[in-house]
C-alpha cells in the first residue's frame, strides 16, 4: 500500500544526499561512513525505493574514455548501495549512444534485477518513440525499463505534441499496460512553469527537473522548487533532482562551498538526486557524502538563497544557456572536475 507522503513527514523520516566534485578530504568522510548503508527513499507511488544518490549516464560520465574504468565505475556504484541508473537515447559520444550502451556491457547483464533502470526519449510522435525505444532496449541489453521519461519539456508545444492523437503519450501508456515500462516520467531544465504544465496535462508517475539554491527566487519559470515540488508531493509524483550543482558551476559562487550545495539539498523531499559521475573517486565520494550529511538550519538555508540570489539569471547556470543539449559532451566545454 502507498501512504501519502507530506513534505513534513518525509523530511522527518529520511536522509538525503546530492553530489560534488571530490572532497577536500574524502578519506575522512569514508572513515565516518564505512559502515553506514546507503539510504533509500520511495520514489512516488510506483513501489520502488531507490538510493538517494543516482548513477548519471549523461555527459559526465562520457568524459571518461577508459572502458575498464567505465566498468569499473559501474560494479563500484553498486558495491556503495547505488541502485538508481539513469541515461538516454540521446547521450551520445563520437555518434554513439555510448551511454545507453556501455550500460548493456557493464550494467545490465550483472545487475538488472537489483536496480532501478531509467532511460528517456526525445521523440514527440509515437512512431518516433517507438523507433528510439526500440533501440534503447537493444542498446541496454534488456527487454523492459523500470522508467521511461519523456525527455526535455521545453515549450508548451512540446507537451501539446506529446498529447495529440499520434502523439509519444499513447505509447508510453501502451508500454506501461504491457509491462514493458514500469512508470512514466517528464524531465526539463529550461522552464519550471513548462514543467509545472506537464505534471498536469501529462499526469507522469515521475519527474525530474533542476533542484538546487540558484532556482529559489522570485523568478518566472525558473522556480522549480515552488513550481513543481508541491504539485508533485501532493499527487505523489516521484521526484528526481538534477543540476544540483548546475554542473559544478554554482561551486565557489558568492562563497558557497560544494558541501554546502549538498546539504542544501538535503532539505528538499526528492526521491534522489541524479549526478553525473566521471571518475571513480566521484562515485566514491558520491556514496559517502550521501551516508554522512546533515540537514541545514532554515536560517543557513536562507543565507545559501541569499549569496546565489542571481545565479539562475546572470549566465551562471550553463544548462540554461542557448544551445545546450542535455548529455552531449559538446556542451561540457566549461567542465572541470576538480
Amino acid at each position: 500500500m502507498n501512504t501519502p507522503i507530506t513534505r513534513r513527514t518525509f523530511l522527518a523520516s529520511t536522509a538525503a544526499g546530492v553530489s560534488l566534485p571530490v572532497l577536500a578530504n574524502p578519506a575522512a568522510v569514508d572513515s565516518q561512513s564505512a559502515d553506514i548503508a546507503m539510504p533509500l527513499r520511495p520514489l512516488g507511488k510506483t513501489g520502488r525505493m531507490i538510493s538517494i544518490v543516482g548513477f548519471g549516464g549523461g555527459s559526465r560520465y562520457l568524459l571518461q574514455d577508459d572502458p575498464e574504468l567505465a566498468e569499473t565505475m559501474i560494479h563500484r556504484a553498486i558495491e556503495l548501495g547505488v541502485n538508481y541508473f539513469d541515461t538516454a537515447h540521446s547521450y551520445t559520444k563520437a555518434g554513439k549512444r555510448e551511454s545507453q550502451q556501455r550500460y548493456g556491457r557493464y550494467l545490465i547483464p550483472h545487475y538488472r534485477d537489483r536496480i532501478t533502470l531509467s532511460t528517456k526519449l526525445n521523440a514527440r510522435d509515437a512512431e518516433t518513440a517507438k523507433r528510439q525505444f526500440e533501440e534503447s532496449l537493444n542498446d541496454l541489453q534488456t527487454d523492459h525499463v523500470d522508467i521511461l521519461h519523456l525527455h526535455g519539456l521545453a515549450t508548451a508545444d512540446d507537451i501539446d505534441r506529446i498529447l495529440a492523437e499520434n502523439g509519444a503519450l499513447k505509447a508510453y501508456r501502451k508500454w506501461k499496460e504491457e509491462g514493458v515500462i514500469g512508470a512514466i516520467g517528464i524531465t526539463g531544465h529550461g522552464d519550471s512553469n513548462v514543467i509545472a504544465d506537464g505534471l498536469q496535462r501529462i499526469q507522469p508517475d515521475v519527474v525530474m527537473c533542476p533542484q538546487n539554491p540558484a532556482h529559489d527566487g522570485n523568478y518566472v519559470g525558473l522556480n522549480f522548487a515552488e513550481d513543481v515540488i508541491p504539485y508533485a508531493l501532493e499527487h505523489g509524483i516521484g521526484l528526481l533532482a538534477m543540476k544540483t550543482t548546475a554542473q559544478n558551476a554554482l561551486i565557489g559562487k558568492g562563497g558557497v562551498a560544494a558541501e554546502e550545495l549538498i546539504r542544501y539539498a538535503l532539505n528538499l523531499p526528492v526521491a534522489a538526486a541524479v549526478i553525473g559521475m566521471p571518475t571513480l573517486e566521484i562515485v566514491e565520494s558520491n556514496a559517502a557524502i550521501a551516508r554522512t550529511l546533515k540537514p541545514l538550519s532554515d536560517e543557513e538555508k536562507k543565507q545559501i538563497r541569499k549569496k546565489l540570489a542571481y545565479a539562475a539569471v546572470d549566465g551562471t547556470l550553463p544548462y540554461l544557456a542557448a544551445g545546450y543539449v542535455d548529455g552531449h559532451l559538446a556542451c561540457m566545454v566549461n567542465y572541470h572536475v576538480s
